[in-house]
């Protein structure tokens, strides 16, 4: 059995070689032949339609599955995406506490400073104070010693 263009060009080739009618474009050929090679035709249409309909089915499940690949590849991307968004949020959580610690830490410390400074301030005014009243009290005996010296030195002048 012929195929369709085959049977095409054995049309073609019967209008070429037909016997022209004087004075116009009509040709003259056997309908019989033409009826023959159309009946060939219809009979070998079905297998050419089934063909091209295998190749747009084939096409249609090549093209399908291309589809479901690229989708299932973005979801997977978008899967990566989601679980990298998720990583880097957790990071960030994690270093923003980590940040609050160490300030929190920080201001603990300067508040330990402070406290020790203020403490080493009133044990030094307290030193002071102490040391100043050391003073007094020794500049106050020294005072009553060097009275009583000068007593003691004006009864001795006095017994002379």
């Amino acid at each position: 059995m012929a195929n369709i263009n085959e049977l095409i060009d054995e049309i073609e080739d019967i209008m070429d070689n037909a016997s022209s009618v004087p004075f116009s474009r009509k040709v003259s050929v056997d309908p019989d032949e033409i009826f023959e090679i159309v009946r060939e035709m219809r009979d070998s249409l079905p297998a050419e339609i089934k063909n091209a309909q295998w190749i747009n089915d084939e096409k249609d499940r090549i093209l399908q599955e291309a589809e479901n690949e690229a989708k299932s590849k973005i979801e997977n991307a978008n899967s990566q995406i989601n679980n990298f968004k998720e990583q880097a949020k957790n990071q960030y959580q994690k270093m923003i506490s980590e940040h609050q610690i160490t300030t929190q830490a920080k201001d603990e410390a300067r508040r330990i400073i402070e406290e020790a400074n203020n403490q080493a301030n009133s044990i030094k005014k307290q030193s002071y104070q102490y040391v100043d009243q050391l003073f007094s009290k020794s500049s106050d005996n020294f005072n009553k010693l060097a009275q009583s010296l000068e007593k003691n030195r004006q009864h001795i002048l006095n017994q002379k």
